[in-house]
């Protein structure tokens, strides 16, 4: 199985409309967008730090969804052959 792998960056970071102006900023509905204009899901926190004379950097938490991929084996033991006009159905058995 071949990981496909792709590279994106933080592009912006959106606060959610402020509910009157000069109120206080909420940071629930806050959204992290990624550079393919997608919208970074699972993110927990984002905690913007300044140091002087630096620039703004931003840490963001996210819980990650990992999706495992599933391996299963069947066997058919067991056909139905009946055709739709007939009054009883007919099995077939396959041996493995």
């Amino acid at each position: 199985m071949s990981e496909q792998k792709n590279s994106l960056s933080v592009v912006t970071i959106l606060p959610p409309p402020s509910l009157s102006p000069g109120s206080v900023q909420l940071a629930q509905g806050t959204k992290v967008m990624l550079s393919d204009g997608s919208e970074l899901s699972g993110v927990r926190s984002v905690e913007m730090k300044a140091e002087a004379g630096g620039s703004w950097k931003a840490i963001i938490t996210v819980y990650p969804e990992i999706i495992q991929p599933v391996n299963a084996e069947a066997e058919i033991v067991v056909v139905d052959i009946t055709d739709m006009k007939a009054q009883s159905r007919t099995y077939a058995r396959v041996e493995a």
